[in-house]
């Protein structure tokens, strides 16, 4: 995958910058469902993150398994 590109725009002075990045963050969700962290923080009302997660890693290679089957048997 490659990375993602770079646009510059010019907002001019009487457009508010914050409303211009706003509006170009909901098109890329609604038109290419690309959402930013940020954006999912905001809508599930997330104020803290967590570094330390603990994750079981058997759980979880479990679930890979039993969905490749299910995805198999389709």
């Amino acid at each position: 995958m490659s990375e993602p590109g770079t646009v510059t725009i010019k907002v001019p002075p009487w457009v508010r910058e914050e409303i211009v990045v706003k509006d170009v963050e909901k098109l890329l969700e609604e038109k290419y469902g690309i959402v930013s962290a940020e954006s999912l923080r905001k809508r599930f009302n997330i104020k803290t993150l967590r570094e330390d997660i603990n994750v079981d890693e058997h759980k979880v290679l479990a679930l890979r398994e039993s969905e490749k089957k299910r995805l198999q048997s389709l």
